[in-house]
This record gives structure tokens, C-alpha cells and sequence, in this order.
């Protein structure tokens, strides 16, 4: 299994620095309007977290210890969430940073669903400037951090990337088939990344998922963040959306309790397994 090493560049050591960060930390992973779901919540992004320091070699973690003061990639993921409230007192409209409402049935301008540049994507390709500058303040490329630790694992959530006039399925009320009520965005978000613990650990999951999927950590590299956000979106459509019985462009899913059967259970999981594992390769992009 190849480990995330650090390029030689003949550019000055600060901004050596800053480019291993961005290389290993950007990509780490692996929406719906106003919502203060959190995806994957904490076990998804600790199981991100930790795909991603098993792929780093001494020196890496050495790189941002001198920016963050320790490499623990794991809890650098849940920076945004658990300060949520705050940050949005601090910075007004940051709640909007973990999603873009990407619709799934016809087409909005980017302007329109990232309204004042709140969104995924654009808070994403900012704090990677931000990162890679050599005249940024430390505390700045901390921040930098802990946004892109969080957000590219927010946009491997289908319904990070993805609405239906629901809030990112925040709106639909489902009913899964070991007899849980949730909204069909808390699914995605913790449900179904707790049916792939399968009562493991995080650390086991992680592993397992490493090896799972080592042979296509080459073709995952490639790809910008439009095209990562773009799989997310096709995702909500052929399955988080898609696959709801009775689904289609003019159904109104709000109006009663959907139950999620066993086979849509089992994809999904199958798919959330995948998405938390995309991180690790695409952070070497």
C-alpha cells in the first residue's frame, strides 16, 4: 500500500510546506439549504481522518505538525461541526459551507445555489489559495486546515451535493428497515455509515477499508472539485433519490414517512463505504 510522500520542488521551504499540506490534506474526503445536519457525522469524518494519516510518511505528518502542532487528521475533520455555532456568530453564512444545493432535477447557475459564495465548493477552492500562499498567517493556513479536512469529506456525502427542494432530504421523513425514524439526510449522514461499522470500531473500519480499496486509489486521484461534486450529485440522483420507491421529479416526498427497505439499505452502504474511501487518493491530486 503506497504512502502520500513528499514531492522535492526547488521552490522555497514555505511554500514547499504549504503545497504537502494542500496535497495531503485537500483531498481528504471523503447541502440542502440551512440544514444543520452534519455529514457523515463525527464517525464518518474520524474513519476519513484516520484513512488519511495511515497514508502518511514521518516527514508529512512533521509538515503539519509545524502549521497545526500534531498530524491528528481525525479530529482536524470535526473542527467545523463541533464549532458550527460559533463560527456562524463569527462568520455569518458558514453554515452554507458544507453543502451545495446542486438541484436533481433540472439546472440552477452556481450563482444561484451558492448564493455570496457560501457553498462547498467555492470555500473549498478558497482555503486551498489560502493554504498554498506563503504569505498567509499561520493562523490563517490553520483555519485553511480545518475547513478542507471537513468540507472534502462533506461533498463525498450524496446529499452534500444534492437538493430537491427538501433541504438536501433533511425534509424526508424515512423509516429504515431495523425500524429507526430519521430524516432521509440523517440516513446518508450517520445511519448508513453505522450499518458499515458493522459494530467495529473506527480504526478497523478504516483499515478494512484501505485494503478494500487500495487498487483504485489511482484512478480516484484524478478530477477536480466540480467533477468530485458532480459524482455526488449523480449519486443522490440514481440512489439516495433514485432509488426511493415511487421517486420522480414531480413527487412530493415530504408528505408522509418513506421506508427504506433492506436493499436500499445495503446499496447505500455500499456506496458510503466508497465515498469515505475516496479521500485518502484524492488528497495526493
Amino acid at each position: 500500500m503506497s504512502r502520500i510522500r513528499l514531492s522535492a520542488s526547488t521552490r522555497d521551504e514555505s511554500v514547499r510546506t504549504s503545497i504537502v499540506v494542500v496535497a495531503v490534506l485537500v483531498g481528504l474526503l471523503i447541502l440542502g439549504l440551512g440544514t444543520d445536519a452534519m455529514a457523515w457525522g463525527s464517525k464518518g469524518h474520524r474513519i476519513i481522518g484516520l484513512i488519511a494519516q495511515e497514508l502518511l510518511l514521518p516527514e508529512t505528518s512533521a509538515k503539519i505538525e509545524t502549521i497545526m502542532g500534531s498530524a491528528d487528521l481525525a479530529t482536524f475533520g470535526l473542527y467545523l461541526d463541533d464549532n458550527k455555532d460559533r463560527l456562524e456568530e463569527q462568520i455569518p453564512g458558514s453554515r452554507a459551507w458544507h453543502y451545495d444545493n446542486i438541484p436533481i432535477c433540472g439546472r440552477k447557475p452556481h450563482s444561484e445555489y451558492c448564493p455570496n459564495r457560501s457553498c462547498a465548493s467555492t470555500q473549498i477552492a478558497r482555503h486551498r489559495d489560502i493554504l498554498a500562499d506563503p504569505h498567509e498567517s499561520k493562523a490563517h493556513k490553520q483555519f485553511a486546515i480545518w475547513v478542507l479536512t471537513h468540507l472534502i469529506g462533506d461533498i463525498h456525502q450524496p446529499l452534500h451535493a444534492a437538493d430537491h427542494n427538501d433541504r438536501g432530504g433533511n425534509m424526508i421523513q424515512v423509516r429504515l428497515p431495523w425500524g429507526r425514524k430519521a430524516n432521509l439526510h440523517g440516513a446518508w449522514d450517520n445511519d448508513f455509515v453505522e450499518h458499515a461499522l458493522g459494530g467495529k470500531n473506527e480504526k478497523l473500519v478504516a483499515d478494512g477499508l484501505l485494503r478494500k480499496f487500495d487498487p483504485r486509489k489511482a484512478d480516484w486521484q484524478t478530477g477536480t472539485i466540480q467533477a468530485w461534486m458532480d459524482e455526488s450529485n449523480q449519486l443522490a440522483k440514481t440512489v439516495a433519490y433514485g432509488k426511493i420507491a415511487g421517486f420522480t421529479c414531480d413527487a412530493d416526498l415530504k408528505r408522509k414517512r418513506i421506508f427504506l427497505d433492506q436493499n436500499y439499505a445495503d446499496e447505500a452502504t455500499t456506496i458510503v463505504e466508497e465515498q469515505l474511501a475516496k479521500a485518502s487518493p484524492r488528497s495526493q491530486s
